[in-house]
């Protein structure tokens, strides 16, 4: 939704009800993931993508009849006899909205991506509610209504693990099938350490959407022409900055510092909060010595299991840059809940691929 707010506040100058297709299931490779949206004025301007082009025209099709009052709110499967030549299957969501602020969920959201605020967007997609929607925000607080006070309940629980994870998709509450897509700021990655790795990670986290701060009491390491990509340079002790972070479970921390003074103060701080990744550079003996002095300071082997060290996949990684790759790369795997292995050995029904 939110790549599409500018072309909704033009359209809405002229005609505020749209519709609007959503990608809420795939299966097999597909062209777009679960989330591709498409919004389709009433006189079939379009923005967004649900396909890439081999299912646009039949969409906005269906679109039109939905805008006319011809057809309800419903999903739409499409598969290789539609023209979904990659040999997976899509189901799309199509529904009306008017983003004209008088639907308090839509209102509700664009509050929370101004306030930058994590929100779900919870609509129903079968049933006699079919179409409704209503906004979940981070306090399990809901603005408008799915149709009725169990299937709001449901739905606020079911919002809160899609806020987890970040990921869209389908849920069942109630025995009625739901499209909840969480809206969530861009995950944060704290470095701990400005070193020559941490200025590639900064690089590699930046494309791939993080948030990026690097910690570092060291000033003359910490400056913005060594770290150009990082997004705040904290001159503090980890120690100190870290609780400010407020890490959750999206989020992630490294610490590159290979220095007890900094290790130390750092794991202490980042396993008492719920952050979703820690790794901490060093070879498997600092690692081992590493363990001990957190067993001494009174940490659980379950605690100290959430440390990745030696940080990073096995990539084979001699250079700065490619250890960072390693890095990013296990950071992105553990979010996903994959090991890191090859795609090629990989079994069909998890391997990733395109079309």
């Amino acid at each position: 939704m939110r790549e599409l707010l500018t072309t909704l506040d033009e359209w809405a100058a002229a005609d505020p009800e749209v519709a609007v297709a959503t990608v809420v299931r795939t299966s097999g490779s597909t062209p777009r993931p679960v989330g591709a949206r498409m919004a389709i004025a009433r006189d079939g301007r379009m923005a967004g993508s649900v396909s890439g082009g081999c299912l646009e025209g039949a969409v906005v099709e269906e679109a039109l009849s939905t805008l006319e009052g011809r057809a309800a709110p419903r999903v739409l499967h499409y598969g290789w006899e539609v023209g979904l030549a990659c040999g997976g299957t899509v189901d799309v969501l199509l529904h009306t909205m008017r983003w004209d602020g008088s639907d308090p969920a839509l209102a509700a959201l664009r509050d929370a991506l101004a306030e930058k605020r994590a929100a779900a967007l919870v609509t129903v997609t079968d049933g006699e509610h079919a179409g409704r929607t209503a906004l979940v925000d981070e306090d399990g607080s809901l603005a408008g209504s799915l149709g009725s006070a169990a299937l709001d309940a449901g739905a606020a629980a079911a919002a809160a693990g899609r806020l987890d994870s970040g990921q869209p998709g389908l849920e069942e509450v109630e025995g009625v099938a739901v499209y909840v897509e969480p809206h969530v700021p861009r995950p944060l990655l704290a470095v701990v350490g400005a070193v020559h790795i941490g200025i590639a990670l900064s690089t590699l986290a930046r494309v791939l959407g993080y948030r990026v701060v690097v910690i570092d009491p060291r000033t003359a390491f910490l400056t913005a022409e060594r770290l150009p990509d990082a997004d705040e340079l904290v001159a503090r002790w980890p120690d100190d900055a870290l609780p400010e972070l407020r890490l959750g479970p999206r989020d992630a921390a490294v610490c590159l510092s290979h220095d007890a003074k900094f290790d130390e103060p750092t794991l202490d701080c980042l396993l008492r909060s719920p952050v979703g990744y820690i790794g901490a550079i060093g070879s498997r003996t600092t690692h081992g010595k590493r363990v001990a002095r957190l067993r001494d300071s009174g940490f659980t082997d379950a605690d100290i299991a959430r440390v990745h060290s030696p940080v990073g996949l096995d990539l084979g990684s001699r250079t700065p840059e490619e250890i960072a790759l390693a890095i990013m790369a296990e950071i992105v795997a553990v979010r996903r809940g994959r090991r890191g292995g090859l795609l090629a050995a990989a079994a069909p029904a998890t391997a990733a691929g395109t079309p």
